[in-house]
């Protein structure tokens, strides 16, 4: 079975993000790992990108309105909790919100949540509208709760 640093590794390497890159929450559970690549890739790429990365990592896509990612959120905010003592609680909308936040700072923003046998993976990028560098990623991937 694959562990959190590997799944996050390969993504972080897929996307040319792995120099620089560092974990904003690492516990037994949750690794949430965010890193800048200096590749910029097309915004009409940025949906194939994230399915293939989801296909190396052998993950199922998981639809945007699914209600399966709203148990994935809570899952997750579940496992930061038992590490971070100030977070509050997660809002499933909050991908919608933050997503709309960047994008209203002339950013394009495109993510996907996969299920892998034993975790769920959140891949979120992001770049400057006209395609300036740097690309930004963010990969979360949660221990799942069956």
């Amino acid at each position: 079975m694959k562990k959190t640093y590997e799944i996050a590794g390969q993504v972080m390497g897929f996307f040319d993000a792995f120099k620089g890159s560092r974990p904003a929450i690492n516990n037994e559970r949750i690794l949430i790992v965010r890193g800048r690549s200096r590749k910029v890739l097309p915004i009409d790429s940025f949906d194939s990108k994230l399915a293939e990365i989801g296909e190396i990592l052998g993950g199922t896509e998981l639809d945007a309105n699914s209600k399966k990612i709203e148990e994935i959120v809570k899952s997750g905010d579940k496992h930061i909790k038992t590490t971070e003592l100030t977070t509050s609680d997660v809002d499933s909308g909050g991908f919608i919100r933050v997503k709309e936040e960047l994008e209203s700072m002339g950013l394009v923003v495109a993510y996907k949540v996969f299920e892998l046998p034993s975790f769920d993976v959140v891949i979120a990028i992001w770049e400057d509208k006209n395609e300036i560098p740097p690309l930004y990623v963010e990969v979360t991937v949660s221990e799942r709760e069956d």
